[in-house]
């Protein structure tokens, strides 16, 4: 990036710092305000910098004493550009501000929702919990803003600004204004942050300037300031996204030798890899990590420039990065590329219909070149490729190729070697020569990792071949010591194989596979916002990516809190920390493994979650098996994305899948009558009264109603039923209470046992109960 390239970067990304400054103390207008901090206070004295702070307003900048082609002149219009992305009158809204607005929820919107949710003032990070939206009334008082302007103020101060600084601004900014709204008009939506409209603004201000350098246009003031209404119609941007194909395979095809760390090491590889693959695309665009619009579960979506430079080395990309997955995972990997040109109108989706046709065009661009994924060359290329013995194969991955003398080929021996480092340490290394244990990466680059950040400042001093750090879910300050990335890595305690977790677990010794992902994920992105009620103000570029990161927060943040203290149980524990790892999380897929009444508990947890975070907007669906702590990986995963599969195929999903295909309920269905009614009151009864007879009793009843699913008219024998339950009759001496129990117990079950729903019901809860009751199986001495 050149100089003006960060110059331009920088002043957008604080331009409108001067708002957290008004909203404090400083009753000045805010670019005003924003210019004399950063000049006097920060100290920084480059005019560029200062001018898109104090100009940013086009009244200002009309009168303003600048030359023409004057950076201030680009904040200016990207600010406009993401402002009327973002800024949308409300249906009833009253005129004038009020600095103690909140932070409005994204999802009062979402999907015709109609509400009025706000936010804690918070900053994101404070370890506090997630935060909710809620209907309460909130004001946000100045000493929260004096809070936020210091922890600014101390942050700046360190700062140099080169392109080594522009993450760390980044989530400086992220990390303060995730919960400022951008505006406190009363007439318009507070529901866009400050940080997501700097970062917008940002985005927009490079590609601007990336654009009119390759025009030759130098004169800005006329063509951004005059001219501007002309420019709003200019195609001058490009949505790109990249998919990546075979994730799930690659994940998934191993041994259960060591299979928990090297689940998850695969996983974060492929996390690793896709950020990896999305900054040295950036690079090669000249352009940094403001205009990531999202990523997660193999996906990402980018802002660019709709330069000819720019698609020149979008084509040069596509073609080495694929290339290198044929050269180093032969077919299992495929990158698929789509990218559509735009304009500043069809961002705020004028005329109606535009923004939606962006990403109908990236996705059929991205499933043609799937369907078409190699060319001649490569086709040669798989098949004049040198064949290699098929006598020998991996152990965990099963390849022919790159093997060692152990049976391991190059990648598994060093995922096996890195599994543990990848789970507990901070730091991961990206650079351009081989350093010991390390996993290739495309473009000739090789990741390793590091434990303590004063080993990464060395490397960062003495190692000619380093390129960047990725750090996770923490922030850093200062010069760039790594790139900061949301993710889900919750493991309950270091090392722990399917045994240890099925050790935990209460009753028989299983673990539990849960797989998940949001229904009609793809459906909210593209046009969740849209709403004929309202003329579709509201499907704009601003909102779909606060969606996305909203959500992203969620699956790859605040999930590890989810698990760190757990809400409901099948029955209570004393330790609230779930007995799981998280294999993946990535926003629309879910991976965890775990004890097997953690993992039930841990289900309900996140569909509550969810849908107090989305305001019920979202709903998600998924699968949960069963297992012995041996049972082959590939065939859990295969399996429990089958039940996964038929909870989506339950009317308006929102389902989860236990077990088996038969016990697919909606998630209320699931706790209200399967746990909260029919388990609890077997619980209360047997546990208390009948706990051995008992036990034979529901073995007697599954075998008749498995036997009713047998016969044709699915009538059950209830001579034989009658029987069973007089067995477990409370005795003469019986208190009063332990028969009123028995009367209730028996009514209910005589009732559940004739329906077939219910029935159905009770099938899954007496499993539940027998799991819960079972010995312990003594101890183990294997591997995982």
């Amino acid at each position: 990036m050149t100089k003006d390239q960060i110059r331009i970067v920088a002043g957008a990304l604080l331009h409108d710092i001067g708002k957290v400054l008004y909203r404090s103390s400083d009753g000045r207008n805010h670019s005003e305000s924003g210019y004399d901090f950063l000049k006097k206070e920060i100290r920084i004295d480059d005019t560029e910098i200062l001018n898109q702070i104090r100009y940013h307003h086009g009244k200002n900048l009309g009168a303003a004493s600048i030359q023409p082609d004057s950076l201030a002149y680009i904040t200016y219009i990207a600010d406009n550009i993401a402002s009327a992305a973002d800024r949308r009158e409300k249906d009833q809204g009253e005129r004038g501000f009020d600095r103690k607005v909140p932070l409005e929820s994204i999802f009062n919107i979402l999907r015709g929702n109609h509400q009025d949710f706000c936010y804690q003032p918070r900053m994101l990070g404070d370890e506090s919990g997630i935060n909710y939206p809620t209907e309460d009334k909130i004001e946000y008082r100045e000493n929260f803003y004096t809070e936020i302007s210091q922890k600014i103020k101390e942050c700046l101060q360190e700062f140099a600004y080169d392109k080594n600084y522009l993450n760390s601004l980044l989530e400086i900014l992220e990390a303060t204004l995730s919960f400022v709204p951008s505006s406190t008009s009363l007439q318009e939506r507070a529901d866009i942050s400050l940080y997501d409209h700097v970062k917008l603004t940002a985005a927009a201000a490079s590609c601007i300037y990336l654009y009119l350098q390759e025009k030759g246009i130098k004169d800005y003031q006329t063509v951004l300031l005059k001219e501007a209404e002309q420019f709003y119609e200019e195609k001058v941007f490009m949505i790109y996204s990249m998919d990546l194909s075979g994730i799930q395979d690659f994940i998934y095809t191993i041994t259960s030798k060591g299979a928990l760390k090297g689940l998850r090491a695969r996983s974060f590889y492929l996390e690793i890899m896709m950020e990896h693959m999305i900054d040295e695309l950036l690079e090669k665009v000249s352009l940094s990590r403001v205009n990531l619009l999202y990523s997660g579960g193999g996906h990402c979506y980018l802002l660019l420039a709709n330069t000819e430079e720019t698609k020149g080395q979008l084509a040069v990309f596509e073609k080495e990065v694929n290339q290198w997955f044929l050269e180093t995972f032969q077919t299992d990997l495929f990158a698929g590329c789509g990218f559509a040109g735009c304009s500043a109108a069809d961002l705020k989706n004028q005329p109606e219909g535009s923004y939606q046709k962006i990403f109908r065009t990236i996705t059929r661009r991205i499933s043609d070149q799937k369907m078409n994924r190699y060319t001649y060359k490569d086709l040669l290329y798989l098949n004049q490729k040198e064949q290699i013995s098929g006598e020998r194969e991996c152990k965990i991955c099963h390849r022919t190729d790159l093997l060692r003398e152990d049976n391991q080929c190059e990648i598994c021996w060093s995922l096996e070697q890195m599994a543990v480092q990848i789970m507990e340490n901070q730091f991961f290394i990206v650079s351009s020569e081989k350093k010991g244990v390390s996993l290739p990466l495309p473009l000739g680059r090789y990741l390793t990792t590091e434990k303590k950040e004063e080993d990464v400042r060395q490397r960062m001093k003495e190692d000619s071949s380093y390129i960047r750090t990725y750090g996770k879910n923490k922030f850093y300050s200062g010069y760039s010591v790594a790139t900061k990335l949301w993710v889900g890595d919750y493991h309950y305690k270091t090392g722990c194989s399917f045994q240890d977790l099925a050790d935990c677990a209460q009753g028989i010794e299983r673990i539990a596979v849960l797989r998940a992902d949001v229904d009609n994920l793809g459906e909210a992105f593209v046009s969740g916002f849209a709403n004929k009620e309202n003329h579709n103000r509201y499907v704009t570029l601003s909102r779909t990516s606060t969606f996305s990161r909203k959500l992203s927060l969620f699956f790859k943040y605040y999930i590890n809190n989810l698990l760190e203290q757990g809400s409901f149980y099948l029955k209570e524990k004393e330790d609230k920390r779930r007995a799981a790892v998280i294999v993946y999380s990535g926003g629309d897929d879910l991976f965890v493994v775990g004890s097997w009444d953690d993992i039930i508990g841990f289900a309900v947890d996140l569909y509550y979650s969810l849908k107090k975070y989305s305001q019920g907007t979202l709903t998600i669906s998924g699968g949960i098996g069963i297992y012995p702590p041996k049972f082959p990986i590939s065939v859990m995963a295969k399996q429990t994305g089958a039940l996964e599969d038929a909870a989506k195929e339950v009317e308006g999903k929102n389902a989860i899948t236990l077990f088996d295909e038969r016990y697919s309920f909606h998630w209320s269905e699931l706790i209200q009558e399967v746990i909260e009614e029919k388990l609890q009151l077997i619980q209360s009864y047997l546990d208390e009264f009948a706990a051995e007879r008992g036990k034979a009793f529901l073995y007697r009843v599954l075998e008749l109603v498995r036997a009713r699913w047998m016969e044709e008219d699915g009538k059950i024998n209830i001579a034989r039923f009658a029987y069973q339950l007089s067995r477990i009759e409370p005795s003469e001496n019986a208190s009063e209470e332990q028969k009123e129990l028995y009367h209730r117990f028996s009514k209910s079950m005589y009732q559940w046992i004739q329906d077939e729903k219910d029935s159905r019901q009770l099938e899954l809860a007496i499993y539940l109960y027998i799991y819960q009751a079972r010995e312990k199986e003594g101890e183990y001495n294997g591997e995982d």
